[in-house]
């Protein structure tokens, strides 16, 4: 690769990152939000922010790298400056972003394991079902009934 192209992969590159990482977590929080689920948040974070750099970078770097030939073969029979720009962007499109929705599939699957694999055992703060609330809060009277003192109180 020459070293335009080169630069065009790395601010590529950075841009898929971006917007993987933006509107995947986005996307998640409104998931994990929906499902009320308890997730241990750092470990996902971590985990899903690097599954964003590595697609982003491998989307990127296979994306031009299917688009490499298309756009030689585009440039070469283009006659103007004109013609040679709208050649790379018109040619190298259907790889680029191919590659792209590619990786927001992966990322989607990816992050729903990332989900299962952070899960936590520990109780929510928030119930929002009342009739688990009741439940919840009949079996903390039955264990306070054995020990009549609290030991914050």
């Amino acid at each position: 690769m020459d070293g335009e192209l080169v630069s065009f992969l790395i601010l590529l590159s950075i841009l898929w990152f971006l917007v993987y990482w933006v509107l995947g977590g986005v996307f998640f929080a409104i998931v994990t939000v929906m499902k009320l689920g308890r997730l241990r948040k750092v470990r996902f974070s971590c985990l899903f922010s690097l599954l964003s750099l590595a697609l982003g970078i491998g989307t990127a770097y296979i994306g031009m790298r299917q688009s490499e030939l298309a756009v030689t073969k585009c440039v070469a029979q283009a006659n103007g400056n004109v013609e040679m720009v709208t050649a790379v962007f018109g040619c190298g499109f259907a790889g680029i972003f191919g590659t792209f929705l590619l990786g927001a599939v992966l990322l989607t699957i990816g992050g729903f394991l990332i989900m299962a694999i952070s899960k936590s055992k520990t109780k929510p703060w928030i119930i929002l079902d009342h009739e688990y609330q009741e439940e919840a809060v009949s079996e903390q009277e039955e264990e306070g009934s054995s020990s009549s003192k609290s030991r914050f109180f």
